[in-house]
């Protein structure tokens, strides 16, 4: 620690790894560049093994709008060898992005003048594991002193029905703030090219670390909804999320397996689907479903807890909800087959009431709300 370091905004992030970067992580780097653009001098921290150089990063994040130039204007250090020591000023704040670099910026917080971080939830993280030592290690982060920005409002009511982390005291509201991760725009061509195609797109993640996704309840009900004779004969099936061999369905059909694309790719092929399907057991309301109903697709998706049925039609009348039981989600995807025939619905539906804009994400009241929080955050016109 030292007071001669200039003022930095820490953001402590897992590792840089444009294999994985998608919503979640461009979130955190479209923070880092708002906070850029406000006059505040920011600097990545990465804390897990970390393969790439900056001459990868500034290479391949020329692909994602609106962070282009992140890599001109940000510091990066990387902490995974735990003897390198990183220099700090006691007046630097610490942002946390995980529930491990929360453990970590708890450890930092004693040396730091706010002693508290800002932490950035995006899940209830212990949903990612089976009940044990992680689950209760990602627990335990919302027990620091912090105050929280949420990636969704459900997610926020979530925290604060079950009064976990700020809202396990009464000032909750005043120690976090809601955002909603901006999602892609799509060129949804509703004519008649699209109307000659049945496709449905199965967010389809068997391993064991997507199990929120709920892969066998979704290939159970896909399988008796064709085999109920929900889909005609020009039903065609895809598979995306997940490099894996293509599966047989019900009636001669396969799910032909896409596996992981590209942003651009992704961003270009889900307005070509008709029906959705993409099931996320978490009160958090997950982006590729709201970014395929936002690509015209009529969307098979599930409640769970707060996140109601209400709730997620209030987001988009493309949404077709289903309880997280197989006969459910089989009968909501017969349902949606029969609403991809409803193009001026399917339009409608995909003007989505969510963040398309990043601007509007990490807008001017947000960062007046983090400065009230931090005093020495800056929050000049970006």
């Amino acid at each position: 620690m030292s007071h001669a370091e200039p003022l930095r905004i820490n953001i402590l992030i897992p590792e840089i790894d444009f294999r994985s970067f998608y919503g979640g992580y461009i979130a955190k780097f479209n923070l880092a560049q708002m906070l850029i653009q406000r006059g505040n001098k920011v600097r990545i921290i990465t804390v897990d093994q970390c393969d790439t150089t900056r001459d990868d990063w500034i290479d391949i994040v020329k692909k994602y709008h609106g962070i282009e130039d992140v890599f001109d204007h940000l510091e990066v250090a990387k902490a995974f060898e735990r003897d390198n020591a990183i220099a700090f000023n006691p007046a630097d704040v610490v942002i946390a992005t995980t529930w491990w670099t929360a453990h970590i910026a708890n450890a930092l917080i004693p040396h730091l003048d706010a002693k508290r971080f800002l932490y950035m939830i995006q899940e209830y993280e212990p949903f990612t594991f089976p009940m044990g030592s992680y689950y209760a290690l990602a627990h335990e982060s919302y027990s620091f002193p912090h105050v929280a920005i949420f990636s969704s409002p459900t997610l926020r009511d979530y925290f604060q029905n079950m009064r976990f982390g700020v809202f396990s005291e009464e000032d909750g509201n005043d120690r976090s703030v809601p955002f909603e991760n901006a999602i892609l725009e799509f060129d949804t061509g509703f004519n008649n090219d699209r109307q000659n195609t049945r496709k449905l797109l199965f967010y389809s993640r068997p391993e064991p670390h997507a199990a929120r996704n709920m892969f066998e309840i979704g290939l159970t009900a896909l399988e008796n909804a064709i085999r109920d004779g929900g889909f005609p004969d020009e039903w065609e099936f895809y598979g995306i999320g997940t490099s894996y061999e293509d599966i047989d369905l019900p009636n001669g059909k396969v799910l032909t397996m896409l596996g992981k694309v590209g942003l651009k790719e992704y961003q270009a092929i889900l307005p070509t689907y008709d029906v959705g399907l993409a099931l996320m057991y978490t009160p958090h309301p997950s982006l590729l479903p709201i970014e395929m109903a936002a690509a015209g697709q009529v969307v098979v998706t599930n409640s769970c807890m707060n996140k109601t049925v209400q709730a997620l039609e209030d987001i988009s009348s493309n949404f077709v909800v289903a309880e997280p039981t197989i006969p459910s989600v089989a009968a909501a995807l017969v349902r949606a087959a029969t609403q991809a025939d409803d193009m001026t619905a399917r339009e409608k539906g995909s003007m989505v009431n969510w963040s398309q804009d990043w601007d509007r994400t990490f807008s001017d009241n947000l960062f007046s709300t983090i400065q009230t929080w931090f005093p020495v955050v800056q929050t000049g016109d970006s």
